[in-house]
C-alpha cells in the first residue's frame, strides 16, 4: 500500500517526545505540526491544514479530553474524515474507551510502540482517507 505523505498534527505533554515524533514523521516523509497540551479543536486543525492528528496522552484528564477533542473533530464537517490516531502509554486507561475509539474510527497505538507500528497506521488511515 503506497504511502500518502501528510501534514501531521502532534499533540503530546512531552516536548522531548514531540521531538522524537517530528524526527519519526520526517523521516517517514510527512510534515509534522508539534503541539503541547493543545486542544486540537476543528479550527485549529483546518487553519493549519493537518490532514492527519496524533493525539498523544497520559494522564487521565488528559484522555477525556482528548476523547471531547476526537468527537469535536468528528463532529465538524470539515474535520469528520481528519485521520486521527491515539497514541497512549495508559492500556489501563483506553479500555473503557476502545468500543467509542472504534465507533469513531481512531485506532490505538500503546507506547511503546515502532517506528512501523506508526508507519503502518498512518498509511492505512491516510489511504483510506484518500479512498
Amino acid at each position: 500500500m503506497p504511502v500518502v505523505m501528510a501534514i501531521v498534527l502532534v499533540v503530546n505533554d512531552d516536548r522531548d517526545m514531540l521531538d522524537v515524533y517530528g524526527a519519526v514523521l520526517e523521516e517517514l516523509g510527512h510534515r509534522p505540526l508539534l503541539r503541547v497540551n493543545m486542544d486540537p479543536r476543528p479550527e485549529t486543525v483546518i487553519s493549519a491544514g493537518a490532514q492527519a492528528v496524533v493525539i498523544d496522552l497520559e494522564a487521565e484528564s488528559d484522555r477525556l479530553a482528548g476523547l471531547h477533542a476526537i468527537e469535536a473533530l468528528r463532529a465538524h464537517p470539515a474535520t469528520r474524515a481528519v485521520p486521527i490516531v491515539l497514541a497512549t502509554a495508559a492500556t489501563e486507561g483506553v479500555r473503557p474507551l476502545a468500543k467509542r475509539l472504534e465507533d469513531l474510527d481512531v485506532p490505538v497505538l500503546i507506547k511503546p510502540f515502532a517506528i512501523d507500528q506508526l508507519r503502518e497506521v498512518l498509511g492505512r488511515v491516510l489511504s483510506l482517507q484518500e479512498a
